[in-house]
């Protein structure tokens, strides 16, 4: 019984040290007997060489993917150095006391993480005594380098050290005027920050008032001494919130946030590498002040904070990325430090296992939004061309990707936004990441003019950042990236998908579209509230949007889809969807039934009275909240697309008799439009027809025995509506990519497709998410008809 009430006590009394006030005394401010000293072979592999937790999901070989990217692109392989020949010849620096440079070299260090001012472009320098100033003809010797952030700071950062332990940051520990070295040393900061004991972070260019200051010392004896188990957060759960109740310690924490580490891309790689965590924040001085006090907290009091605001309503959308980008990484990391669950203070702070295998395309679009300084020596142009090729090492460090950039050369591309990004993305395809294939921003336009294939990543690519995606297999046929001296292509292998409503035009689809604009018009007269943003702000607005009337329109269209595609279609991508969607969404969407599709569906049901039952009124809401997610995820809104430019299509698998003819150009021998199908194309609510529809429809309820019928919706643009053709590239076939916007559209490229080539060129006009359920990406995984083609970029 004793020793049961030790361990309470000393569960207890893990929260000390948390938080905690410091002071640095102004006689405390000396750094003259600092030095920067190169670290031996021997004593560099022992501190760099050993195990330590990284982020690194990827253990390609390097040579290897070295040789992949220069098959699909040997200009971008030209940019790239196995990571391993280059941190053999790491030159590794290490700040310490000269006093106790005897003994020995460094067993450990700590790394700090800071934001470099702006004005501070000064390198170390070494300062010798003039003759005559020493007696006996001596010499003194002091070197001096520059600090990054106030002395006090410094000064705070080196009490974190242990005895013998060495301090590492980049403007010293780097030589800035050796671009090779930069280009190492950059190469090797994961390693560098994963190896740190701790990484301290010197939050310098804010300071806590003395009000939030004296509330925070006063929260500290309460948390420190909380009776709840280490694994639990205290004052979790309140109503009101406790941020809500107390200000002062919301604006502490939104004082936090507002410094500048948060924005740049470097800090924030800095600190997923980082094992533990320390950070420093100054408090508000006088000039007379003969001492400087700091907070200092640790990752496990901020991960508290986080859990604190994550209760409070978002104010702002980049706050609350923010917020759960950091709480989720935060998470993890405790998740693997104790390699146990946290006990998540609510339902909205669930998070998905930790995955094998992390796609780069995030990464990337994280990465380029965030801002980088780039050299401060070099001119501005140079400078943000500098800092692209920054953005370039920390994806690549980021990924675990054992490749480094090599030094800037005059040879190559220049360094511009978008030439980046394309270097990037060869590199995941090289790594076989299959979301390169099903990014959906604006084409990247390179620095010739020329618009590529390649599309710029977006934080929509994926649905959760750490979705966990297999590579694609390395036995399909290589993709391959070429030039027709006036664009680049890629060539790979399609497989085309039918397009129903251009063979077999549906006569009953006006129909559909007349209940779908029943549902559509009482959801409004109602004011039926559901989740997706989409919805709400229109019935917010009403008429007085300007988006109103094309958003009506989506999703009166999208909804008539849904009757064409049948209830069996409805309930199996209402399935396929509820483990991507959010938990509020899944809780929502628990509540639709088969019962309730079959009713929604079934064209003798009288909607008007429908609505008004508590059944009926709960069906229609969930409709519209899957409507709402379809919408939402199936236009790629990224690359500029909208409610007027895309609408809903159906396609289906191909079928024997069809597969090979929809595509292939060598059987034509007329036009240029013979690749074209022989049917004019609208989408299926641009049909207009003539003739009215039956008065009553041929209904089949849902059999359990049915399986759902073999078609996908996507989201298409309206122009080349007559040509466009919807083909899946066989890497990402699989129902692994299911989630990711891999219907490419394409348009037949005239003087290309016409001739009879083996190989068809196209242009790629957008791509889209396949909602199709877990009965057509099965189907279409399945699927073996493919064959090569080339397709080019939208400025071809």
């Amino acid at each position: 019984m004793p020793s049961c009430h030790y361990q309470q006590d000393a569960e207890r009394l893990t929260r000390l040290g948390h938080a905690e006030f410091i002071e640095i005394d102004t006689e405390d401010l000396d750094i003259d007997g600092l030095y920067a000293h190169v670290l031996s072979p021997q004593a560099r592999r022992m501190l760099l060489d050993g195990s330590a937790p990284t982020t690194a999901t990827h253990t390609d070989n390097a040579e290897t993917l070295l040789q992949d990217l220069t098959r699909l692109s040997p200009s971008a392989a030209k940019c790239f150095t196995p990571k391993a020949t280059t941190t053999d010849h790491l030159t590794f620096r290490l700040i310490n006391d000269r006093d106790g440079r005897w003994e020995g070299e460094e067993k450990s260090y700590i790394a700090m993480s800071y934001c470099w001012k702006q004005a501070n472009h000064q390198v170390p320098r070494t300062e010798r005594s003039e003759l005559g100033d020493l007696p006996f003809g001596w010499l003194k010797t002091v070197e001096r380098f520059p600090l990054p952030v106030g002395e006090a700071m410094f000064q705070a950062v080196l009490r974190e050290r242990k005895h013998g332990e060495g301090v590492w940051f980049d403007q010293v520990c780097i030589n800035q005027e050796d671009e090779v070295e930069k280009a190492t040393t950059i190469g090797a900061i994961d390693i560098i920050y994963s190896h740190a004991r701790t990484v301290v972070i010197a939050l310098d260019d804010i300071s806590i008032p003395d009000g939030e200051a004296s509330f925070l010392q006063h929260y500290l004896d309460q948390y420190s001494y909380s009776d709840l188990p280490y694994d639990q957060q205290p004052n979790i759960g309140l109503n009101p919130p406790l941020m809500q109740q107390q200000p002062l310690l919301q604006s502490f924490f939104d004082r936090i946030l507002s410094s500048v580490w948060f924005e740049r891309a470097w800090c924030a790689h800095e600190m997923r590498l980082g094992r533990s965590h320390i950070f420093l924040v100054p408090c508000e001085s006088d000039e007379d002040d003969e001492s400087f006090a700091f907070i200092r907290f640790t990752r496990a009091f901020f991960l508290h904070i986080l859990f604190l605001a994550s209760e409070l309503p978002s104010s702002s959308s980049t706050k609350h990325r923010r917020l759960r980008t950091l709480l989720e990484l935060f998470t993890r990391r405790s998740i693997q430090d104790k390699r146990s669950a946290i006990k998540f203070p609510s339902s909205g702070a669930k998070f998905s296992p930790i995955p094998n295998s992390v796609s780069i395309v995030p990464l990337i679009a994280d990465i380029f939004k965030m801002s980088a300084g780039g050299n401060p020596r070099l001119p501005a142009y140079q400078r943000r061309l500098d800092a692209n090729r920054d953005r370039i090492s920390i994806a690549l460090n980021d990924a675990g990707l054992p490749l480094v950039l090599n030094p800037a050369s005059p040879l190559q591309r220049p360094s511009i936004e978008d030439e980046c990004l394309r270097q990037l993305l060869l590199v995941g395809l090289a790594a076989r990441d299959p979301v390169t294939l099903c990014t959906t921003g604006t084409p990247l336009q390179l620095h010739d003019g020329s618009i590529s294939w390649l599309c710029r990543p977006t934080c929509l690519d994926l649905t959760s950042w750490h979705q966990s995606l297999l590579r694609f297999p390395s036995n399909l046929t290589p993709i391959t990236q070429g030039s027709d001296g006036r664009a680049e292509y890629v060539q790979l292998e399609l497989l085309f998908l039918d397009l129903p409503h251009r063979t077999q035009p549906n006569r009953m689809f006006p129909t559909h579209v007349q209940r779908a604009r029943a549902i559509i018009e009482l959801c409004m007269q109602y004011q039926l509230p559901s989740s997706p943003a989409m919805w709400n702000n229109w019935q917010k607005n009403g008429q007085a949007n300007a988006r109103a009337t094309g958003t009506q329109n989506i999703f009166v269209q999208t909804l008539a889809c849904f009757f064409e595609c049948g209830p069996n279609w409805i309930l199996d991508v209402y399935r396929s969807l509820q483990p991507s969607s959010s938990p509020h969404q899944q809780l929502q969407m628990q509540g639709l039934t088969t019962q309730m599709v079959e009713t929604l569906c079934n064209p003798h049901m009288i909607i008007q009275n429908y609505i008004r039952m508590d059944e009926g009124r709960m069906a229609i809401t969930l409709l519209i909240e899957l409507l709402g997610i379809v919408i939402t995820r199936g236009i790629p809104w990224a690359s500029g697309a909208t409610e007027r430019t895309h609408g809903p299509l159906i396609t289906s698998l191909p079928t024997p008799d069809t597969s090979s003819s929809t595509y292939d150009a060598s059987n034509s021998n007329s036009n240029s439009n013979s690749a074209s199908p022989t049917h004019s194309y609208t989408h299926p609510y641009q049909h207009q027809q003539t003739y009215s529809p039956h008065g009553q429809q041929s209904y089949t309820p849902i059999s359990p025995t049915l399986a759902s019928p073999p078609k996908a919706l996507i989201f298409a643009p309206f122009t080349h509506s007559k040509t466009l053709l919807v083909a899946v590239p066989d890497a990402v076939k699989s129902s692994n990519c299911s989630d990711l916007a891999r219907a490419w559209i394409l348009a037949p490229m005239s003087g290309y497709t016409a001739s009879p080539r083996q190989v068809v060129s196209w242009t790629l006009r957008n791509k889209s998410v396949l909602f199709g359920g877990m009965a057509f990406s099965g189907g279409l995984e399945r699927e073996g008809e493919k064959r090569l083609h080339r397709v080019f970029g939208a400025g071809h």
